[in-house]
């Protein structure tokens, strides 16, 4: 029994510890999903949020004006002679009370009748500037996306290049040191090792180029998200290419929101020329002349503006209005290009990482054959070197194809709109 329970002790513990091993795993398990969530919190985009809370309320506050306003008067007056406490009409039952010292407490309120539909255009206006910002903010979410997920793009390409010239360097290090020992002996040209040490010094210097710009798009990615995980290779695909309609991409239309927007503007300013048509009344407490004195009013207000200003602005209102429609033209028309633009860019990044796949098999083939070739002494070293060169050089162009390829599906995402969750979920299925 006491072997049984120390067995059973033994495998808690080991279970214990595999589970502890695990988690920091299990909780860095997504780290793409992990930096483009980041990347949502960022301060532009929590900027542009706030922004479109203001005009959610902006929006609220013109519904509003349909329930009109009130006022709460607290008025005292002293005049230099006497006069009528409260409102006086002619054929009153009692004498009007005279006071030099009156004073008033009551509230008044004006309901308007919108005959010309002055709110209902301000409404609209507040609408249109809140769908606009709403896209603003959509198109601050996918920017900062897109930034993330191309530095994570990146940072993966370069990595794969960094890890090819690597095991380039340390195989010309091995040629070197194997070139060196038959110079020494006497079997071998100097000038065979002099070619060597330059092709390695290239290498070197390539290498500094490369963690140049790895610094430069780790500085990139913690802009975007705040994070810099180790994601590894191949992490990142682009996915399949989606067409969408110009008039749908997200520059349209947000500038068709703002033309909405404007052209209400010009109409409620238009509107505001004509007269203005409300619905009052109040109820005062009078204090005065030894007596108090309730009143209450009921009226029909008219207001007719004469202002040359107001004139003005509704022309130029108008103007911008106009210049809001060739905006959605002009957007429609650079939307086009740019989806096609990119679309190329995409099909010609495919393009290239299928073929350059297939090429970098070939010469990794033909560079282990040329290894042997030289070993045997049957190959020149120039040719060997020229034949690790191009076969690096298709593994950096596979790599940075890969990445050209996601960059293009994703600044094609921020010209679509695609919805943020969508975006996530698609690249990080």
């Amino acid at each position: 029994m006491n072997s049984h329970n120390m067995l059973g002790q033994a495998f808690s513990k080991l279970a214990g510890l595999a589970m502890a091993l695990c988690l920091p795993l299990s909780l860095h398990a997504n780290p793409v999903g992990d930096v483009l969530q980041a990347a949502l919190t960022h301060p532009a985009v929590r900027s542009r949020q706030a922004q479109l809370q203001a005009a959610e309320l902006d929006e609220s506050a013109a519904a509003a004006r349909y329930f009109g306003r009130g006022n709460l008067l607290l008025d005292q007056t002293n005049y230099e002679g006497k006069r009528v406490v409260g409102y006086f009409y002619p054929g009153q039952p009692t004498p009007a009370l005279l006071d030099d010292n009156i004073s008033r407490v009551g509230i008044s309120y004006s309901l308007p009748i919108d005959l010309f539909g002055v709110i209902a255009a301000s409404r609209e206006k507040a609408q249109g500037n809140r769908e606009a910002l709403a896209l603003l903010a959509r198109q601050e979410q996918l920017l900062r996306l897109n930034q993330a997920a191309s530095a994570l793009g990146r940072k993966q390409a370069l990595q794969l290049q960094a890890q090819a010239l690597t095991i380039q360097r340390q195989r010309v290090e091995a040629s070197v040191g194997r070139i060196r020992q038959e110079v020494d002996l006497g079997r071998t040209a100097g000038v065979d090792l002099t070619l060597a040490e330059s092709d390695l010094a290239r290498l070197l210097a390539e290498e500094a180029r490369l963690q140049g710009q790895l610094s430069d798009t780790r500085a990139d990615l913690l802009d975007a998200s705040g994070q810099d995980p180790e994601v590894g290779t191949q992490v990142l695909t682009a996915p399949a290419w989606q067409d969408v309609e110009p008039d749908q991409t997200l520059a349209v239309r947000i500038a068709q929101a703002r033309l909405l927007s404007l052209q209400a503007s010009s109409r409620e300013t238009s509107r505001n020329l004509l007269p203005a048509l409300s619905l009052g009344a109040d109820v005062f407490s009078n204090h005065g002349g030894g007596s108090d004195m309730t009143t209450h009013a009921i009226a029909l207000r008219l207001n007719m503006p004469l202002d040359v200003s107001s004139f003005k602005r509704a022309n130029a209102d108008a103007v911008r209005a106009m210049v809001a429609e060739e905006d959605v033209a002009t957007a429609r028309q650079t939307a086009r290009r740019q989806w096609q633009s990119l679309h190329s860019f995409y099909n010609s990044a495919q393009a290239d990482a299928h073929a350059l796949a297939k090429e970098v098999g070939y010469r990794t083939e033909v560079v282990a054959v040329e290894e042997k070739k030289w070993e045997l002494g049957s190959q020149t070293l120039e040719n060997l070197l020229r034949q690790r060169r191009d076969l690096l050089d298709a593994q950096y162009r596979l790599a940075d194809a890969r990445w050209r390829s996601l960059n293009a599906w994703s600044q094609a995402q921020v010209l679509a709109g695609t919805e943020p969750a969508q975006y996530i979920a698609t690249l990080n299925p």
